[in-house]
């Protein structure tokens, strides 16, 4: 399944809804920001119908078919520093292991650093999910420090796990 995943920019209201119904799955959303899964916080990273901005905003991640099976957002860091950040991975619990979150990654890794030119790719992982840890690592990030005690989630503190990717490492 993951050699056909592609990304496409979420363009409108129907992906919104799928990507937001997704982020509150209550097997997803203890792993993304708290909150963030909303439709209006989802609202906030899709660039305007105007734009020409092809990199930044929410992607959903789809198969050769056009099925959704997922979604993440790439948005800049530092443009200055040519920096981007890659947040919101999530895939449909049902196609958990299959590798469509590891190809969605490398492709957007792809995108960013090869395509556009940027210099570093970032991530962060919160310290109890060991899946998206092994995500990031397989994708070629490496870990690059810790965030300790940095999120209320979950009824405790968590440690946010620090992951980047300069593009010669790609």
């Amino acid at each position: 399944m993951a050699d056909s995943v592609s990304l496409r920019l979420t363009c409108g209201e129907e992906d919104l809804d799928w990507l937001s119904a997704l982020a509150m799955d209550p097997l997803v959303e203890p792993f993304l920001a708290s909150g963030r899964g909303e439709p209006a916080a989802l609202r906030e990273l899709v660039p305007p119908p105007a734009s020409d901005e092809k990199l930044y905003g929410l992607h959903l991640i789809e198969s050769a078919r056009g099925e959704r099976l997922g979604g993440l957002a790439l948005m800049p860091a530092s443009r200055i520093s040519s920096i981007c950040e890659v947040t919101r991975v999530m895939v449909r619990p049902d196609v958990r292991r299959t590798g469509v979150a590891l190809a969605a990654v490398r492709l957007v890794s792809r995108l960013a650093l090869l395509d556009h030119g940027l210099h570093r790719i970032e991530t962060q992982v919160y310290s109890d999910n060991l899946a998206g840890q092994r995500l990031f690592e397989r994708a070629g990030f490496t870990r690059e420090g810790m965030r300790r005690r940095a999120y209320w989630r979950r009824q405790r503190w968590l440690d946010g796990i620090l992951y980047g990717l300069l593009a010669e490492e790609l």
